[in-house]
C-alpha cells in the first residue's frame, strides 16, 4: 500500500486520512497548530466548552453521521434542546420558524406582499429542484450568474429578502449577501427542505475531530511551506520546532483553506491555479459570552439581525441549548460580528470587542447582558464565500484535463461552507488519490 501525506488536520484532512487508513494505506497528517481539528474544534474555559468554529451538525449530514458511527461517537449526538429561531424587526424579536401554514400566515415579520414573494421563490426552487444537489453544487453552475442580494430581491422582493432571507443566510455563513450567489441560496434552501434537524455533540463539536485524530497519525506544530509532486511521488517541505525537514511520500492531499493552496503548491496546473485564485474566504470574529445565568430574554437557539436594523452583528446562537457545554442554569451565547465590524475591530483588544457586542445587544429586546467573561475568536480565513461565479469555476476545476500528478485537494471551498461539505470533500480526496495510485 502507498504512503500518503495529508496536509491539514481539520475535518477535511482527518476524514481523508481516516478513509485512507481504513483502506490500508500508510498516512501522515501534518497540522501546523498545536491541536488537530481546525475550525471544528472545542476548547474549555472553566466549566464552559466553546465550539470555536463550526457550531452544530444536522440530521441531514449523512456522511458525518456515518463517520461518527465508524469512530464510535454517534451515541454522543444529541438534538439541540431548543431549535427555534427569531429575527429582529422594528425593535421586536419575531419568530423565524413556521411549523404550519397558519403560523406562517399569522407571522408579523412580513406583510402579505412579503409573504407572497416567498411563494415566488418557492416556485423557482421547485423548478430547479432536480439540478440542486448540495453534495455536488457544481451541477447548479448554470444558475450561477447573480449575487444573492440581487437574486433574492428580484425574485422574492425587497421586504422578504432584507428581513427574512438575507439575515438568515448572513447569520449562518457570516457573509454579506452581496458576497454570496443566488445559486448558493437555492442550494442551501434545497438542503434545508430535505430535512434539517439541528443537532450537537454532547460536550462540544470537537468530539468528532478528537476521535478521528486519535485513530490516524497526526503531527502537530509542523508548518508546511511547500508541497511538490511529480510522477515519482510527493515531497512535503515543512518546519518543526527543531528545524526544517522534508517528508517523502507516494502522494499528497492538500486539505487547507482554498485561499492558501496556490502558495503551498508551486506546481499547480493552469486550470488548478485559475480555480484557487478565485476562491474567497471571509475574515470573521465571534464573541462568546459566558453568563452565570441563562438570560430569560433568549428563549431561542438563533437570532438574526437584519442589516436595516443598524447593528454591527449578523446574529447570535444560544449555545447553552446544546448539551454538555455549560453548567446547569448558566448561559453561553456566541455572537457573530458583521464583516465591517470585524474589520474595524480586528486589532482592537478583546475588552473593546466585548463592549461593542454588549452595547449592540442592549439596543435590542435581549437587553444588556452581564457576562462573567467574554472570549473573542478571530478567524482568518473563516468560511469560503460561494460568490457569483464560484460554482462555474468549481465545475471547470472538477472537469480539468491538466492535473497535478499524485496530488488531490480537500476543503470546504470544493463542496460548501459547512461541516458536512468539508468532511465530504475529504472522503472524495481519499478516493481520488487511492484510485490514482492503483
Amino acid at each position: 500500500m502507498a504512503t500518503i501525506a495529508v496536509v491539514g488536520g481539520g475535518i477535511a484532512g482527518l476524514s481523508c486520512a481516516w478513509r485512507l487508513v481504513r483502506a490500508g494505506h500508510q498516512v501522515e497528517v501534518i497540522e501546523r497548530e498545536s491541536r488537530a481539528g481546525g475550525r471544528m474544534r472545542s476548547e474549555r474555559h472553566g466549566d464552559f466548552v466553546l465550539d470555536r468554529g463550526a457550531q452544530f451538525v444536522a440530521s441531514g449530514y449523512r456522511n458525518l453521521h456515518r463517520i461518527a458511527r465508524e469512530v464510535g461517537v454517534e451515541q454522543r449526538v444529541r438534538p439541540v434542546r431548543r431549535a427555534s429561531n427569531a429575527i429582529l424587526r422594528a425593535g421586536r424579536l419575531e419568530p423565524g420558524d413556521y411549523d404550519s401554514p397558519g403560523a406562517f400566515l399569522r407571522s408579523r415579520l412580513l406583510s402579505a406582499r412579503g409573504k407572497l414573494g416567498l411563494l415566488r421563490l418557492a416556485a423557482v426552487l421547485a423548478r430547479n429542484w432536480r439540478r440542486l444537489d448540495p453534495w455536488h453544487p457544481e451541477r447548479a453552475a448554470h444558475l450561477d450568474g447573480e449575487d444573492m442580494a440581487s437574486f433574492l430581491r428580484r425574485v422574492a422582493g425587497d421586504e422578504a429578502a432584507r428581513f427574512l432571507l438575507e439575515p438568515a443566510f448572513s447569520s449562518t455563513f457570516d457573509s454579506d449577501p452581496e458576497d454570496l450567489s443566488g445559486a448558493f441560496a437555492l442550494l442551501a434552501m434545497r438542503f434545508l427542505a430535505g430535512g434539517f434537524r439541528l443537532q450537537c455533540f454532547e460536550g462540544g463539536i470537537g468530539v468528532l475531530t478528537e476521535a478521528l485524530a486519535q485513530r490516524v497519525p497526526v503531527r502537530v506544530g509542523w508548518e508546511v511551506r511547500a508541497v511538490e509532486t511529480d510522477a515519482a511521488g510527493a515531497r512535503i517541505h515543512f518546519v518543526t520546532p527543531s528545524g526544517e525537514r522534508t517528508l517523502a511520500a507516494d502522494a499528497a492531499v492538500v486539505a487547507v483553506p482554498g485561499s492558501r493552496v496556490a502558495a503551498l503548491c508551486p506546481g499547480l496546473s493552469a486550470e488548478e491555479h485559475a480555480f484557487f485564485d478565485q476562491v474567497r474566504y471571509v475574515r470573521g470574529m465571534i464573541a462568546f459570552l459566558l453568563l452565570d445565568k441563562a438570560p430569560e430574554s433568549l428563549p431561542y437557539y438563533g437570532v438574526a439581525f437584519p442589516e436595516p436594523e443598524g447593528l454591527g452583528l449578523y446574529g447570535l446562537a444560544v449555545d447553552h441549548h446544546k448539551q454538555g457545554v455549560a453548567p446547569e442554569g448558566a448561559g453561553l451565547v456566541n455572537v457573530a460580528l458583521r464583516a465591517r465590524s470585524a474589520e474595524r475591530l480586528w486589532n482592537a483588544g478583546d475588552a473593546e470587542v466585548a463592549e461593542a457586542v454588549l452595547s449592540d445587544l442592549a439596543r435590542t429586546p435581549i437587553g444588556r447582558l452581564d457576562p462573567q467573561a467574554v472570549v473573542v475568536h478571530r478567524w482568518d480565513p473563516m468560511l469560503p464565500q460561494f460568490h457569483a461565479g464560484h460554482l462555474r469555476a468549481l465545475r471547470a476545476f472538477l472537469a480539468r484535463r491538466q492535473r497535478s500528478p499524485r496530488l488531490a485537494f480537500a476543503g470546504d471551498c470544493l463542496v460548501g461552507p459547512y461541516t458536512e461539505a468539508a468532511l465530504t470533500s475529504g472522503l472524495r480526496a481519499a478516493n481520488e488519490i487511492a484510485q490514482s495510485l492503483s
